[in-house]
């Protein structure tokens, strides 16, 4: 069974589309998340038989997050919904098996939080929720992430030797 897809290797990065020239999207630590598409189909009942008419696509990200005292993330995804503000999504499966070259397969939306609840159980953590609606499609792609987001999923396998930086070749003087 190790060829199976892990829940824990789809991350989730948010960014302000407003930001997208100004920093890198940012990782939501999330205890569970929801990719969701449907379609309606509506039935049309003729003489001859049933015809299906297709709708329109429709795409939500559903978002369960654990918080830590100084979430930035957080702090972006609240005051987005209360603004109204368009965000960047990204749903990246970080699995190495499925790496090609330093890109990892992911899925690209912009759209909306339509809510977000912060939750304050008496024994858990605190937690945040919310509903990511997506505007238009959705798109398929592959998605770099930085050294950053990288430490911070910790998920890709180490070796046990000491990482070593590549040595630089030695510079040759010219005219030698």
């Amino acid at each position: 069974m190790s060829d199976m897809m892990q829940g824990k290797n789809k991350i989730l990065l948010f960014r302000k589309l407003s930001d997208q020239n100004k920093e890198a999207a940012k990782l939501a630590f999330q205890t569970e998340h929801t990719f969701s598409y449907s379609r309606s189909l509506d039935r049309i009942v003729t003489k001859d038989g049933t015809i299906v008419k297709v709708g329109e696509l429709e795409s939500e990200v559903s978002i369960e997050a654990i918080q830590s005292k100084t979430d930035p993330v957080r702090d972006m995804l609240r005051q987005a919904v209360l603004d109204g503000e368009k965000l960047e999504l990204w749903e990246v499966t970080v699995d190495e098996d499925l790496k090609q070259g330093d890109k990892y397969p992911a899925v690209y939306a912009q759209g909306y939080l339509d809510s977000w609840e912060d939750a304050a159980g008496a024994e858990d953590e605190s937690t945040v929720s919310g509903n990511f609606i997506v505007e238009l499609e959705p798109q398929f792609g592959m998605a770099t992430l930085t050294k950053e987001q990288e430490e911070a999923v910790q998920y890709a396998f180490r070796d046990t030797t000491a990482v070593t930086e590549p040595e630089e070749p030695e510079e040759t003087p010219v005219g030698a």
